[in-house]
């Protein structure tokens, strides 16, 4: 069988004789083998030898390689990147830090400002407040100065209205007559009965004064005497009439508790005013007419 095998490896015959072949069979075997190359046949080409990267384990060793390149180049790229992003992060942190910093600095001022500004508008409330108040007593003042000129005003306007009527009087009058309204008045300086009182009026052309209004009342007050008015019951107990016949309706000027025609057997049927009563609206009192009291005797111009 070894004889087939190796005889026919080289494709040709054997010229040596069999005791060569018997002798040296091992050196044989071992030159054959060494000697031995394949002839390539129809369609097919063999070879011993196997490239490496062919082999897996060269697979592997290439992939392995790739791999670490691969590798290698993400890595680098990564750092690059990461460097190129850091380099950016901390370009934009240290603008963002120095924006922080102006921003926290405007903010500082404009709180600054805002405390000032706050400030100064509590002062300006302040003084608005105070003004104000001062306004409003000024106004007070002014109101109740207002009224005062305008009272001193009618005041004047009347003493004015008086004098007048004092200047024409001196002109007009006769003497120890004053003039009120559309009046005069005369005030006698002596006293006499209510009868007596009324004829001296009518020999003046005068009568005994008939009051009617609150005006006139008050003006014969002021003159501070007691005096007989052209008032009387004398003709019909509790009808008061006028000396013109007029009856008494309003106004009427009675003290309390007045007329109250004195004792019973009522004989104060006269009326006079009281200069020592308080009130001017309140000074009607009935007499006795008989009584001697100062008169008042009143002419219409």
């Amino acid at each position: 069988m070894s004889e087939g095998v190796y005889g026919n490896s080289d494709g040709v015959e054997d010229d040596e004789p069999d005791a060569m072949k018997n002798t040296d069979i091992d050196g044989q075997l071992y030159a054959n083998v060494k000697a031995f190359k394949p002839r390539p046949r129809d369609g097919v080409v063999a070879s011993v030898h196997v490239q490496w990267w062919r082999r897996p384990s060269g697979v592997a060793a290439v992939c392995l390689g790739l791999l670490c390149v691969l590798l290698l180049a993400g890595i680098i790229g990564l750092s690059v990147y990461y460097g190129v992003i850091g380099h950016h992060n901390s370009t934009e942190r240290n603008q963002l830090q120095t924006s922080n910093n102006n921003l926290t600095k405007e903010r500082d001022q404009l709180q600054t400002s805002y405390n000032t500004l706050t400030k100064e508008r509590d002062q300006l409330q302040t003084s608005y407040n105070t003004l104000t108040k001062e306004r409003d007593q000024l106004q007070t003042s002014y109101n109740t100065l207002t009224k005062e000129r305008d009272q001193l005003q009618t005041s004047y306007n009347t003493l004015t209205k008086e004098r007048d009527q004092l200047t024409n009087c001196k002109q007009t009058c006769p003497e120890g007559w004053q003039k009120f309204e559309s009046s005069w008045y005369f005030l006698s300086t002596e006293t006499k009965t209510w009868k007596e009182s009324r004829e001296d009026c009518l020999k003046r052309g005068a009568h005994l004064v008939i009051i009617n209004s609150d005006k006139e009342q008050e003006f014969l007050f002021k003159l501070k005497k007691r005096v007989w008015i052209g008032l009387t019951d004398s003709v019909s107990e509790g009808t008061w009439k006028w000396v013109d016949g007029t009856p008494l309706t309003t106004p009427r000027y009675w003290n309390d508790n007045q007329p109250d025609s004195g004792d019973p057997s009522g004989e104060e049927d006269c009326v006079e005013i009281h200069k020592d009563w308080i009130f001017p609206l309140k000074a009607w009192n009935d007499m006795p007419c008989y009584w001697k009291l100062n008169w008042i005797c009143e002419k219409v111009v």
